[in-house]
């Protein structure tokens, strides 16, 4: 089993669609799949909510809204019963987040690529390194580029990369391309591969998107392992 947290002090920094996109992803894989939405928004609670009151199930469990005391009991119960356990943390720093990250294989910080969200982002990895020293041990974690621009890759972005690269920060290989596919998951409450090529544009480069991104994952969490 895995357990793998999402998270970032800003919002709209694609965090909640990275954990949809991943946890559709591994349950495709036949992997048994449980998110705990921690996220006030609770966006894939909802998703789930609306498949389950139309009839439709989901390929996935979901948890919602966890309490701060509870976090660490559910997370090891999920533990022991799923293959991975995604984390859709709150916007903020917090005791929930701490707890997550103490019991997390892997932190994904996922981020856009301008000047103000890469700032953001490092006070996430930031977060999770005062966390590893707390708990006196290596928490993996990995940077994610999110809503990257598949076509053109700006100055600013280029500037950001390079930065990143010096400050010798791990970074997933695959990024979470912008792609329109990605939002009608949310608005059809549907997974990529449910989803139909006549009513969503990019729906191939999409669905080779997340699986470029979910395999980046696995590298990471053997990576993890290796430590």
């Amino acid at each position: 089993m895995a357990v793998i947290s999402v998270a970032n002090p800003k919002g709209g920094s694609g965090k909640t669609t990275l954990t949809l996109v991943l946890a559709a992803q591994f349950a495709s894989q036949s992997a048994s799949v449980a998110v705990i939405d921690a996220d006030p928004n609770a966006f894939i609670a909802k998703w789930h909510a609306r498949r389950v009151q139309e009839g439709r199930g989901s390929p996935f469990e979901v948890l919602a809204s966890p309490k701060e005391s509870e976090m660490v009991s559910i997370v090891d119960q999920m533990a022991k019963k799923f293959d991975f356990v995604l984390i859709d943390l709150e916007g903020t720093a917090s005791r929930m987040t701490s707890r997550a990250f103490a019991r997390s294989h892997l932190v994904l910080i996922p981020y856009n690529l301008s000047p103000i969200d890469a700032s953001l982002a490092a006070d996430a990895v930031r977060l999770v390194t005062e966390e590893s020293e707390a708990l006196n041990r290596s928490i993996e974690y990995r940077l994610v580029r999110s809503r990257e621009n598949a076509a053109i890759k700006t100055k600013s972005a280029r500037r950001i990369g390079a930065a990143i690269a010096d400050a010798e920060l791990p970074t997933l290989e695959a990024g979470l391309v912008e792609r329109a596919a990605y939002r009608d998951m949310f608005d059809f409450a549907k997974t990529l591969d449910e989803l139909d090529a006549s009513t969503t544009s990019g729906l191939v480069q999409a669905r080779a998107n997340a699986r470029a991104v979910a395999a980046s994952v696995f590298t990471a969490l053997t990576e993890g392992q290796k430590v």
